[in-house]
């Protein structure tokens, strides 16, 4: 089994927090995305999926090397949460419309 290098752990922390920042903006700007959401998140969970394939490709076929594995998983993670932060966001605004009273325009 192949060990971890030190710069491959100093690499992989930056790329996770690069993620980390990434999501953290992209889901504090989700209120202001203008129109319906529902395609962000459908991009967002095919983009998930595709990952999480990846990653146990990656897992079954590299036994013992987790190197390119580990950011494959960081990458489903990112993408992960983004799309149930979607979703969420996406349900919330649903359900805030639907208990909105009908404005009745009949006199």
């Amino acid at each position: 089994m192949n060990g971890l290098t030190t710069g491959e752990i100093a690499g992989t922390v930056i790329f996770a927090l690069i993620l980390a920042i990434l999501a953290y903006r992209i889901i504090r700007g989700m209120p202001k995305m203008a129109g319906d959401i529902t395609a962000f998140r459908k991009r967002t969970l095919v983009w998930t999926q595709v990952a999480l394939v990846l990653t146990v490709l990656q897992l079954n076929f590299k036994a013992g090397d987790w190197r390119f594995g580990i950011i494959l998983g960081l990458i489903v993670l990112f993408t992960g949460s983004i799309w149930l932060s979607a979703r969420r966001f996406d349900n919330a605004r649903l359900a805030e419309s639907a208990a909105e009273p009908q404005d009745s325009t009949r006199e």
